[in-house]
């Protein structure tokens, strides 16, 4: 069943009804189109990523930025109204969050998945990265972390401050995903400004960091999060996982599952 109140089915639907006409894209062949609307490609063009960034929002697989968002509503060509209900699947409100403070609780959606998804390692994470709960498997296979609340918890805090080998199986990957979700962290301070936690954590990472300093300094970065780990298993002696990401709103939640192939 179809549903047009999540974000990536909004998109794919808006998308298919605008003709290249319309969106100014030049006609291309085969004339006789095979997909009613505009193609990925062509609104991936109009908008400044890639298609398969595109693809990935569309199937709920990659969460947007307020930029890109913006951007695909000038793409789609669409009125104030749907341009702000498109904002609102996004997770991101027209106005402040009321006491602009980071959700940190772990919705009945995102419950389920932990509970019913357990042939795959998954955690939930708050809009900082900051890990909320995960299922057995994620302990297990991919990560350790205290069990106490604090910054041991925040994905991005560690992707700054600890040492030792890095998990990704490219060195690149791992400036791809720094830069990923310092873009996500900057967002999420605009979004949040009155939540004090999320802005000590960014001035104690601008004070330690000179790395973390220089992206956020730099303009906005669309390179998506690595999607492929390697990651010590006391079982496989170890383990290549892809990463996945999904939001999950009301509660502006990630869901990072993580798959052996």
């Amino acid at each position: 069943m179809r549903r047009d109140d999540d974000f990536g089915t909004a998109l794919r639907t808006l998308r298919q009804r605008l003709t290249p006409g319309d969106a100014g894209v030049p006609a291309s062949l085969p004339a006789v189109r095979r997909v009613p609307g505009l193609r990925r490609d062509e609104l991936a063009g109009l908008v400044g990523v890639s298609e398969e960034h595109v693809k990935r929002l569309e199937q709920g697989r990659r969460r947007p930025s307020p930029g890109v968002v913006d951007a695909l509503a000038r793409a789609l060509r669409l009125s104030s109204p749907e341009h702000a209900r498109l904002r609102t699947l996004a997770g991101f409100a027209t106005s402040p969050a009321p006491g602009g403070l980071v959700p940190r609780e772990v919705t009945a959606p995102a419950r389920r998945m932990l509970n019913r998804l357990t042939e795959v390692a998954v955690c939930v994470c708050d809009a900082t990265w900051t890990v909320l709960d995960a299922n057995d498997l994620w302990h297990t296979d991919v990560c350790t972390v205290p069990d106490e609340r604090g910054r041991a918890r925040n994905v991005v805090w560690r992707a700054f401050t600890e040492g030792g080998p890095s998990p990704f199986r490219a060195p690149e990957r791992l400036d791809g995903f720094r830069a990923t979700v310092v873009t996500e962290l900057r967002e999420a301070a605009r979004r949040y400004p009155a939540d004090a936690e999320l802005s000590s954590m960014i001035a104690d990472l601008r004070t330690r960091s000179p790395e973390f300093v220089e992206l956020w300094d730099a303009p906005p970065a669309q390179s998506g999060p690595a999607d492929r780990l390697r990651v010590p298993s006391p079982v496989h002696g170890h383990l290549d996982l892809d990463l996945d990401v999904m939001t999950i709103n009301p509660g502006d939640l990630r869901v990072v599952v993580y798959t052996a192939a």
